[in-house]
């Protein structure tokens, strides 16, 4: 959009206009209401608007930019641009503004005014004598008045004469007056300047004699100064130097008080005071300016158009022209003359006339070209300007390119014959499918001057339609008829089969490409055999290995046939091997400040991986008195320094790939092992003493229960006996043997009731037992963690009671996530809207990613990233309270402004192209931010991103995967991943880095210019990991997004890791795009 600015009359300009798609789009510009048409001062410059040099007489006016689109024939006219042009006068006056001159005399008051015009208005500077005048007490008489142009001299007296100047400063430059006032008052007895005779000013030309007179009547004696320094009489050879004559002397003072210069040099320029001296009265002082005259060069931007090094000015045939000339430096001012292509003098009249100083072509001819001379003179001498003028005529092509039919490889060339004037004025160029060919182009060489086109080795890509176009300066392009190049493919590999290393029990392709003129047929075979196993096929040129087995290792050969070129093969080498496994994972671990550790890291692999360690992501350098890497990968640290807490990586590597896991170590201090050992020796001597008093007791109840069991099956025996004797035998033996039964009964369920309680209190203190082992297992890795953290964390706790639940937002992987009141949470508020994420699952390794997450919230200090506010962990379930945005999560948002939501419109408007921008740069930033401070996203998606209502952003971590955006997640390998959010080496290898999070970027930026639509939507999830696996996954990006935007998103999901930007120079693309488009 063209703005309106301010600009120096003089100086070169340039107005832009642009729109977000140049795609069929044509510029216009229009001034004051009207088609503006091209000047060699003032024309359109592909859509800008270019003004040579700015006239406050020519450019005072609205300047307008039409965008037209040639296919739709719409329109769309810009506001109007207005240029503030910022001018001065040439010269400053100084006049007397009352009373007339004949009546000033001692006593009158005087005013003085300073007479120069200009934008902005100029500030006035006054001098007396060359002296700066300033409003001040000591100085009542001589005042600047308000309007800074008026100087008022009041009841003036001799005391006041001099020579009055002023100066006049605005932003377009600076200009002395030309013309001073001289006060001269006369009073009784006091020696006055004879003015007749008195010059200010005296311009003289080098080596010529000069005088200053300054003839005060009445004084005593006259003397000079220069700046502070009192001339006498001296030698212009210096000091010491006798003159015999005066044309020997650099400036001699006469009786009568005039100044003499018999040869003026440069040095002799300057400001010169004369000063009147009496016994009785004040000295008379007046100033004189000696002046040399001389004459500037000529520059090309003196002339219009502008000279160009070793390059004609062009006029085309018949049309008027004029060559224009600015003053240059000089004084006195320079005059100007023009000699034509014979050196005779050009007139003021005829075809070829001089207007002014213009040079003024009426009908220019052919025959008119030639050497013209501009020639400026003043009375310091004068110079001459050559400039070579051509009359140019439209070109004739006179021979055509010829089609022309090549081999793959094979050098071509087309030639172009045209009858015009003649180079530079007249270039010829080449374009295929009507694209102009860029000169510089590798392969492509173009002879502007005598109009070939040579290709070097022709590529299947060089077909096309071909045409050269003749460019006269000053005339129509003319362009001739199209030939067509055929370039026949040769039979090759595209690209060359390269060796590969294949993955054991892995799925795996590989693939080989040939081309020809005709579809080649491809082959393969392993170690010159064509049987492959049946784990292994092809089909087109791919191999497919159905779970890569040792045996796969080997030599295969592709064998590429053509009917018509024959038969190519190329051999590769294919190695079967195992990426890194960790066998042993490293394990957060406490140690005790002075003590040893050891950080345990085992991994398996073919080859046999190397396995190095890094400290906070950074490779360290060991301090190996301390610090040894054993032979199983264990590193092994023998005296525990407080400095050495941090988060360790273990890092394994072979040819397959590598894997990486860190591992937190916290350091406690010495003063903390040794009250841990006494809390641990106190805890075993109580467990010693309970478990000996519980022994005792149950040996104890052991013998009276055995005692009782003993007693009473006596006494049972005594009683049997007598109940069988036969005497009882009789009607009480059905009730005796009842009563047996029942007793027996009795005592089997009371043994029974004894036996089960003492197994079950043998069960509780083993369950119980169990259980502490179990939480020391579970917690040990991350027990002094939690302390050594617990200082960083105490400023964040938050009392859970303030929390009031609004309602649940969904359930992420850690539990559920609701959204709440929290009040006083922020010092600037009462009370808060803050989401929850709370622990809920008791997975070790979530426990340690709710952690990290909470310490990544923690650390982190970006208006684009939420702020952790509070923890809760006091009691469970632990809870994380972070920021929340008014308008929810932008995944949401976006949907709501789409046309086919399900409304009749969009329940939100739809954003605009510097809008959606800037979302995308906002998150950049975040990110960028993020990556500086070595932490990895993982799931960075616009359902993790809030958004308030100024269309500001936070990049946050709902991570909602079980219920609101569980269709956004994928089960694999028993765990929940953003699929189609994720690059190929974070599905397949579990390979997280700042790359991997572009790479979410990249699809981010895709959901934003697609509001919201699920990416890769037509396939399901077992479909695009399919693709992933043979690297065929690309964004499907719509017509209606950005050019540069679509770019952006290919670079973010590149393959290759290494060929993905990094956040800041996403940043700084988005920043640039937003400009452009803000334009």
């Amino acid at each position: 959009m063209p703005k309106s600015q301010d600009v120096v009359e003089g100086s070169d300009l340039t107005i832009k206009c642009d729109v977000s798609d140049r795609q069929h789009i044509v510029f216009q510009w229009m001034f004051r209401s009207k088609i503006l048409s091209n000047t060699s001062r003032r024309f359109q410059d592909n859509s800008n608007l270019r003004i040579l040099r700015v006239s406050q007489e020519d450019d005072n006016g609205p300047f307008t930019c039409i965008a037209t689109n040639v296919t739709t024939g719409f329109s769309l006219q810009s506001s109007n641009a207005r240029l503030n042009i910022q001018w001065i006068n040439e010269t400053a006056n100084v006049i007397l503004k009352r009373p007339a001159r004949n009546q000033i005399t001692a006593g009158s008051d005087v005013i003085l005014r300073c007479v120069i015009q200009g934008n902005p208005v100029p500030s006035i500077l006054w001098y007396r004598n060359k002296f700066r005048i300033f409003n001040t007490d000591k100085n009542e008489r001589i005042k600047i008045m308000e309007d800074e142009s008026r100087l008022k001299l009041s009841q003036v007296t001799a005391s006041e004469n001099g020579v009055y100047s002023c100066r006049a400063e605005n932003i377009a430059g600076a200009r002395d007056s030309k013309k001073k006032f001289l006060l001269n008052v006369e009073e009784p007895g006091v020696p006055h300047l004879a003015e007749e005779k008195f010059l200010d000013y005296v311009l003289v030309q080098r080596n010529q004699p000069a005088r200053l007179d300054c003839l005060i009547v009445g004084a005593a004696r006259i003397e000079w100064f220069s700046n502070y320094e009192k001339i006498i009489n001296s030698s212009r050879f210096g000091p010491g130097f006798e003159s015999n004559t005066l044309e020997e002397m650099r400036y001699y003072v006469f009786s009568n008080g005039s100044l003499f210069f018999p040869s003026v040099q440069a040095e002799d320029k300057g400001i010169y005071r004369c000063e009147g001296i009496s016994a009785h009265h004040p000295k008379q002082v007046f100033t004189a300016e000696l002046e040399m005259a001389y004459l500037g060069d000529f520059t090309p931007d003196l002339f219009e158009p502008r000279l160009i090094t070793d390059f004609p000015m062009v006029i085309p045939v018949h049309s008027k022209f004029e060559v224009k000339v600015f003053p240059a430096t000089g004084k006195p001012k320079p005059s100007y003359r023009w000699l034509n292509r014979n050196n005779m003098p050009i007139g003021e009249m005829g075809m070829i006339r001089v207007e002014d100083s213009t040079l003024v072509f009426e009908d220019p001819e052919e025959i008119d070209t030639g050497n013209y001379t501009c020639i400026m003179s003043n009375s310091a001498g004068e110079k001459k300007q050559n400039i070579w003028i051509m009359i140019s005529v439209p070109p004739i092509i006179t021979k055509v390119p010829q089609p022309r039919t090549v081999s793959e490889d094979m050098s071509v060339s087309f030639s172009c014959k045209v009858i015009a004037t003649p180079y530079p004025v007249t270039t010829i160029f080449w374009t295929r499918n009507d694209v102009p060919i860029d000169p510089t182009t590798p392969g492509f060489r173009v002879n502007k001057k005598v109009g070939t086109l040579y290709i070097a080795s022709a590529q299947a890509e060089d077909s096309g339609s071909y045409a050269c176009v003749a460019n006269t300066t000053g005339q129509p392009l003319v362009v001739s008829s199209r030939a067509y190049l055929t370039v026949k493919k040769k039979l090759r590999f595209s690209p060359a089969p390269e060796d590969h290393r294949l993955e054991l029990s892995f799925e795996s392709t590989i693939e080989c490409k040939a081309e020809a003129e005709t579809r080649p047929a491809i082959t393969w075979l392993k170690d010159g055999r064509e049987q492959f196993p049946t784990h292994v096929s092809q089909d087109k040129g791919v191999l497919y290995f159905h779970g890569v087995r040792k045996s796969d290792a080997g030599y295969y050969t592709c064998i590429a046939v053509s009917e018509r070129q024959g038969i190519i093969n190329a051999t590769i080498t294919v190695e079967v091997v195992e990426k890194p496994k960790f066998q042993v994972l490293p394990r957060n671990t406490t140690a005790y400040e002075g003590r040893r550790v050891m950080l345990h890291c085992v991994a398996i692999g073919d080859p046999k991986p190397s396995v190095w360690w890094d400290k906070n992501g950074e490779a360290n350098t060991w301090d190996l008195a301390r610090f040894e890497m054993l032979g199983n990968g264990t590193l092994l640290i023998s005296k525990v320094f407080m400095e050495d807490k941090g988060r360790y990586g273990c890092t394994a590597n072979n040819t397959a790939g590598l894997q990486r896991y860190e591992a937190y170590l916290d350091v406690a201090s010495a003063a903390e092992y040794e009250k841990t050992i006494k809390q641990e020796d106190s805890f075993n001597m109580m467990k010693t003493v309970i478990i000996a008093v519980c022994s005792a007791g149950a040996y104890l109840a052991l013998v009276i229960g055995l005692t009782a069991f003993c007693s009473y099956r006596l006494l049972m025996q005594r009683r049997n006996r007598k109940a069988f004797s036969p005497n009882a035998k009789g009607d009480n033996g059905d009730m005796a043997r009842e009563q047996h039964e029942l007793l027996v009964n009795d005592r089997d369920r009371e043994s029974g009731r004894e036996s089960g309680t003492h197994f079950k209190s043998d069960s509780d203190n083993r369950s119980h037992a169990s259980g502490m082992s179990s939480s020391h297992l579970s917690h040990s890795s991350h027990s002094y963690h939690s302390r050594s953290r617990r200082d960083s964390y105490d400023r964040y706790h938050y009392p859970r009671q303030n929390l009031r639940t609004l309602y649940v937002l969904g359930k992420g992987l850690y539990g559920d996530v609701f959204l709440a009141q929290a009040r006083n949470i922020r010092e600037s508020e009462s009370e808060s809207l803050v989401v929850v994420k709370s622990l809920l699952n008791k997975d070790e390794q979530l426990f340690f990613e709710f952690k990290h997450e909470m310490d990544m919230f923690s650390r982190l200090e970006h208006p684009n990233i939420t702020k952790l506010l509070g923890v809760c962990r006091e009691a469970e379930p632990n809870f994380m309270i972070t920021e929340y945005c008014d308008w929810g999560d932008l995944k949401q948002f976006l949907l709501a402004t789409r046309n086919d939501n399900g409304k009749r419109i969009a329940r939100a408007p739809p954003l605009t192209i510097p809008q959606k921008l800037n979302l995308c740069r906002q998150v950049s930033m975040g990110m960028e931010h993020l990556a500086s401070n070595r932490f990895i996203h993982k799931d960075l998606a616009s359902r993790n991103v809030l958004l308030t209502n100024r269309l500001d952003v936070k990049i946050s971590l709902l991570s909602l995967c079980r219920d609101v955006y569980a269709q956004e997640y994928y089960p694999h390998f028993q765990c929940l991943i953003p699929l189609r959010w994720m690059p190929p080496e974070a599905v397949l290898d579990d390979e997280f880095s700042t790359k991997s999070d572009v790479w979410s970027f990249g699809v981010f930026m895709w959901e934003v210019f697609h509001l919201g639509e699920l990416p890769h939507k037509s396939k399901t999830n077992e479909e695009l990991l399919k693709c992933i696996k043979v690297d065929d996954i690309s964004l499907d990006i719509c017509d209606q997004c950005l050019p540069g935007i679509a770019e952006l998103i290919r670079k973010c999901t590149q393959l290759n890791a290494k060929d993905r930007p990094q956040f800041n120079e996403i940043s700084t693309a988005l920043g640039e795009l937003n400009t452009e488009n803000n334009v």
